[in-house]
Formats: C-alpha cells, sequence, structure tokens
C-alpha cells in the first residue's frame, strides 16, 4: 500500500521536542532518495545537530523533494546539508523541485543553515521555501545561488532557475524572496542582477532582540569584507537579512559564517559553529 511519502522522490521529516531540558528528536524520517544523518554534538555543546542528506549526489530531472522541519517549543537545534544541492541537467524538459516546509515554536531557536544551490548546464530548478516563526520563536536561515556548472566552463548555462523564500512571524509575512534566474532572457552577470559577480548568499534571522543597533553593527560588519558586496537589510517585524554577492562560494561561505557566529553569540551566547564541512570545491 501506498503512503503519503511515495509521491515524492526524496522525503525528509524531522522534528524536535523538549524533554527534561533537552532537545531530542521526536520524528525522524527520511524515503527515497534523502537520508538524515545521526545526531551530532558540534564544538561539544549541548545543541544537537543533524544533516540533511542527499542520495547520488544531487537532484536529477523531474524529481521532486519535500522536507519538513519543526522545532517544538522550548527546543534549540541546528539542521544543515551534507553539501550543496546539485540540480543535474534536465534536457526533456522536466523541471527539478524541491519545497521545504519549516516551524518554529515558542521560545524555539532552529538554527537551520543549508548549503548554496549549484545548477548545472541545462538545468530546471523551482525550491519553494515556507517558514512560519511563532511568537517568541528564534530562526536563523541561509540559502544562495552560484552561477552553476556546465561542460564547457561557462557560467549560468542552466534553463532557469526560481527560488522561493517565504517567512512569517506570528503569522506575519516578514520576508517574501522571490528569485527567478532566467540567463537565456538576461545577462545574469550584468548590473541590477549578479552585478559581475558568480554567487549569491542570504543570510536571514528573526528574533524579538533584533532592533536597529543590532542592524547597525552587522551593517559595520560588511565594511571588513573587501571581496564581495554586502548588504544589510531590517525587515518588517523583528527580522533582519544579509546579503552577499562574491566570486567565490568559499568567499562566501566564509562571510557569512563571520555573521552566524556574531549573531549566535549575540542571541544564544554560543561559540564559533564549525559543522566540519569539505571546503576543498570551488564555486
Amino acid at each position: 500500500m501506498k503512503i503519503f511519502h511515495d509521491k515524492y522522490d526524496g522525503y525528509t521529516e524531522l522534528s524536535f521536542s523538549e524533554r527534561g531540558g533537552e532537545t531530542v528528536a521526536d520524528a525522524c524520517i527520511a524515503r527515497g532518495q534523502a537520508r538524515i544523518s545521526a545526531k551530532l554534538h558540534l564544538n561539544g555543546e549541548d545543541t544537537p545537530c543533524y544533516f540533511l542528506i542527499t542520495m547520488g549526489g544531487g537532484l536529477t530531472e523531474g524529481e521532486t523533494y519535500e522536507t519538513k522541519l519543526n522545532a517544538r517549543a522550548g527546543t534549540h537545534a541546528v539542521v544543515t546539508t551534507q553539501a550543496p544541492a546539485y540540480v543535474f541537467k534536465c534536457i526533456n524538459g522536466e523541471t527539478t523541485r524541491s519545497n521545504f516546509d519549516v516551524k518554529v515554536g515558542q521560545d524555539a531557536a532552529l538554527e537551520y543553515l543549508p548549503d548554496d544551490v549549484i545548477p548545472y548546464g541545462r538545468s530546471r530548478y523551482v525550491q519553494t521555501s515556507d517558514i512560519h516563526v511563532a511568537k517568541g520563536g528564534s530562526l536563523m536561515y541561509t540559502d544562495g545561488i552560484t552561477a552553476g556548472w556546465s561542460p564547457n566552463g561557462k557560467d549560468f548555462q542552466y534553463y532557469f532557475a526560481h527560488m522561493i523564500s517565504r517567512i512569517y512571524y506570528a503569522g506575519r509575512l516578514v520576508y517574501n524572496d522571490n528569485l527567478i534566474l532566467d540567463p537565456h532572457a538576461y545577462d545574469m552577470a550584468g548590473l541590477g542582477l549578479f552585478d559581475g559577480s558568480r554567487n549569491y548568499s542570504s543570510f536571514v534571522v528573526v528574533d524579538e532582540k533584533i532592533d536597529n543597533a543590532f542592524v547597525q553593527e552587522l551593517q559595520e560588519m560588511g565594511k571588513g569584507f573587501e571581496d564581495a558586496v554586502i548588504g544589510v537589510t531590517r525587515l518588517e517585524g523583528p527580522a533582519l537579512v544579509v546579503r552577499v554577492l562574491g566570486d567565490s562560494l568559499n568567499g562566501n561561505k566564509a562571510i557569512l559564517g563571520r555573521y552566524i557566529d556574531f549573531v549566535r553569540g549575540k542571541l544564544y551566547g554560543l561559540p564559533h559553529l564549525d559543522m566540519r564541512k569539505d571546503v576543498s570545491f570551488k564555486g
């Protein structure tokens, strides 16, 4: 008998609850081409960390992936990916899709820090992320996309990439990012798009502690990076976004890492987050 998960090529469900003052995973489901790592405690801190894994090294044409994350009241967890989302070529006109449904409960904190999307030449990709944060909840969220990869070494050889991110706080929309990249219609490296850069990354924070002074501190940090264009903007509600345009994927990751460390120290009193990832690849 078919069950709900079977309509997806990869299905992940990971939820957390508070038990005796500790955060535990009360649902850890992976079906199809999706896997979830064992629990890790990075840097020896108590915050549990889980890696989301896609089997086969990437997403193939026409596949659909569904990911559900739920940090219930009073929990704190780190969720990341094992590697970037490589989207392989789509030569038959079918689109590859990823859907993310994320919930953060009252007095919960979720550090949801996935790697960037790397679309291969001739790929078609749509990603939708809907994130709901309850009043008093806290979220750190990263997103990004590169110029891609193709056998001829040229940039922006994919057909299109459409990435939608909607974040709600206490039921109110605070962030609505609708990124449509169509290299066949526009000069992606041109002014107003990637502005000559190869990699775009973003970092969104939602927390009641965010105010103008918090945002100004992050804006001052941006002045210390010379190899990237950085913008820090306060959003409607207790939220902000950091956007980075740079020539190096690893360079962007290093910049976001600095921001992540600053924010998690200021909000949670936690140290540098070392997710032990291989940074030898180049974007």
